[in-house]
C-alpha cells in the first residue's frame, strides 16, 4: 500500500542520514584489528590463518563465524559498512520506539523529524569532531556513549556495536511484544559475551514486570527459562575462555589485562572525569521524566543501581574479577536511552512553535539539518580515509602485502594495529590485539615484553626516542 511504501522509504532516509553522519572509520580500524582476525583466518585471508593469536581461543566465536562466512561469499569488504548501517538502523528506531511507547498517544509527524534530527545531530561525527577539537578526545561520544569508553555504536562494526539489539529487546517489552523480546535479548551477549551481565539484569526486569502484571508465577519463570537456555551456549563458551588453570597464572592474567592493557576501561579511577559526571546528570534527569511510566523507569533505574554499587565495590575492593565484569557497561545502553528521553521531552516543548508552521516546510528545514549533519560524516569518513591511505607505514604495509610468503611471520612495531589485516601476514604480537585465556595473555605479554626491549635497544643505537609504555 503507498503507506507502507512512504513508511519504508521514511525509515531508509533516516537510517542512512543517520549511518552517513554517524560517520564509520575506514576497514580495517581499532578493534576490527582483534575482532576480525579470527573470522577472516579461518576463511582463508591472506596467510592469517598461521598468525599465533588467530589459534588462540576466539572469546566471540559467533561474531568470527559471521565474518568468515560473509567474506567466504562476499569477497568485497566494503559490505562490512552496510552491516554497520543496518545496526545503526535498529539503534534509531528502537530509540524512537523506546519514547514513543512512553509518552504522549497521537505523536505528530513533526515531533518524529523532530526527534530523529536531533538525535541524528547530537551523535553525528561533525559534533565529535568539534568535542574533541575544544574539550579533547573524552567528550567525543558524550551523547551516546558510556562509562570508559564503552558504547554500542562506536565508529566501527565489531561484537560490541550488537548491543543495539538490546535496546530493540527494551522497545519490544514496552511494546508488550513479551516473547519478541526474548530474541534481540539472547542474541546481544551471543554475539558479544559483555552483554551477558546487562542481558540478566533485563531478563530479571523483565520477569518482575510480568509478574507485576499477571500475578502468577508460571508467567516469568517460563520468560527467565526462555532466555536462560538461549545463552547458555554462550554462558558454557565463555567460562572455558575465562577458566582457572592455577591461581597464579590467574592472578598474573588478570592483573596484565586491567593494569596494563586495559586500564582505561578497567580503573573507575582512571576513567570517571567530568563527562562521567555529565552522564550521570543525563540519567538522573530521565529518570526524573519517566517517574510516572513504571515500566521505563525500573528497567533504567535497577541497571543504574546495580551498576552503581558493583562500581563502588569495585573501587573499594580493588577486585580484578568485578573490573573484568565491567559493571559501568550497563551505561552503554542507559545513556542512548536517557539521552533520547530527554530529547524527545525537549522536542516536545518545542512541538507547539513547529505546528505554526507548515508540517511540510518543518520537515523539510529538519531534513536540511540532518542532511548536513551526513555531508559531515562524510567529509569525516574522506578525511580517516586519506589519512590513512597517506600513512608513512602505508608502502611498507602495500609491500609486505604484495610479497609476503607462506611461514613467514614479522616482528612488527607494537603500535601497528592494522598491520595482520592491511596485509594478510602473521606478526608475532601487536599491542592493540589481544587473547583473553589466562595462558594466551601471559604469553601475550610475554612476546611484548619481548619486542618492546628489541625495539628499545634498536631505537637507542639510532638515537631515536623508545616507545613509551610497551615494556
Amino acid at each position: 500500500s503507498q503507506v507502507s511504501v512512504q513508511r519504508l522509504a521514511f525509515m531508509v532516509f533516516w537510517v542512512v542520514v543517520f549511518t552517513l553522519a554517524y560517520a564509520q572509520a575506514p576497514l580495517f580500524t581499532s578493534n576490527q584489528n582483534q575482532y576480525f582476525l579470527h573470522g577472516l583466518a579461518e576463511a582463508g585471508y591472506g596467510n592469517l590463518s598461521e598468525d599465533w593469536l588467530s589459534n588462540t581461543l576466539d572469546p566471540t566465536p559467533v561474531f568470527s563465524w559471521m565474518i568468515g562466512l560473509t567474506y567466504r561469499l562476499v569477497t568485497w569488504t566494503p559490505i562490512f559498512y552496510l552491516y554497520f548501517g543496518i545496526l545503526a538502523g535498529v539503534y534509531l528506531f528502537s530509540l524512537l520506539g523506546i519514547v514513543e511507547s512512553i509518552f504522549e498517544k497521537g505523536s505528530t509527524s513533526i515531533r518524529r523529524w523532530g526527534f530523529l534530527a536531533l538525535i541524528t545531530v547530537l551523535q553525528s561525527a561533525g559534533l565529535r569532531y568539534f568535542f574533541n577539537s575544544q574539550l579533547g578526545v573524552n567528550w567525543n561520544y558524550l551523547f551516546d556513549g558510556g562509562a570508559a569508553g564503552q558504547r554500542l555504536l562506536g565508529e566501527v562494526l565489531q561484537p560490541s556495536a550488537f548491543g543495539v539489539l538490546l535496546l530493540l529487546s527494551i522497545y519490544l517489552f514496552l511494546r508488550e511484544k513479551t516473547w519478541w523480546a526474548v530474541v534481540p535479548l539472547v542474541l546481544a551477549p551471543t554475539i558479544h559475551p559483555t552483554y551477558l551481565l546487562g542481558a540478566a539484569i533485563l531478563t530479571l526486569i523483565y520477569m518482575g514486570l510480568i509478574y507485576q502484571q499477571e500475578k502468577k508465577l508460571w508467567a516469568p519463570i517460563k520468560f527467565g527459562a526462555a532466555a536462560l537456555l538461549g545463552v547458555m551456549p554462550i554462558l558454557i563458551y565463555t567460562f572455558s575462555v575465562y577458566r582457572s588453570t592455577s591461581a597464579v597464572a590467574t592472578t598474573r592474567a588478570r592483573d596484565i589485562l586491567v593494569n596494563f592493557r586495559i586500564p582505561h576501561h578497567a580503573l573507575p579511577e582512571v576513567w570517571f572525569d567530568v563527562t562521567s559526571v555529565i552522564k550521570i546528570g543525563f540519567l538522573l534527569a530521565a529518570l526524573y521524566l519517566v517517574r510516572k511510566h513504571t515500566k521505563l523507569f525500573v528497567i533504567l533505574a535497577v541497571p543504574t543501581v546495580i551498576g552503581g554499587i558493583l562500581t563502588g565495590a569495585q573501587m573499594i575492593s580493588g577486585s580484578h574479577v568485578l573490573a573484568l565484569l565491567f559493571p559501568w557497561r550497563l551505561s552503554a545502553f542507559l545513556i542512548p536511552v536517557s539521552v533520547s528521553v530527554i530529547a524527545a521531552w525537549s522536542v516536545g516543548r518545542l512541538n507547539p512553535m513547529m505546528a505554526r508552521f507548515p508540517e511540510g516546510r518543518v520537515r523539510l528545514v529538519l531534513a536540511v539539518i540532518a542532511l548536513g549533519a551526513a555531508g559531515a560524516g562524510i567529509a569525516k569518513f574522506n578525511y580517516a580515509y586519506q589519512e590513512k591511505e597517506n600513512s608513512p607505514d602505508q608502502a611498507t604495509l602495500a609491500y609486505i602485502e604484495t610479497h609476503k610468503s607462506a611461514s613467514e611471520v614479522y616482528l612488527i612495531p607494537l603500535d601497528w594495529q592494522n598491520f595482520r589485516l592491511e596485509t594478510g601476514a602473521p606478526a608475532y604480537v601487536e599491542f592493540k590485539s589481544i587473547p583473553y585465556q589466562e595462558e594466551d595473555v601471559l604469553e601475550w605479554y610475554r612476546r611484548v615484553s619481548q619486542t618492546g626491549k628489541l625495539y628499545q635497544a634498536t631505537m637507542k643505537r639510532q638515537g631515536c626516542k623508545a616507545l613509551d609504555g610497551f615494556y
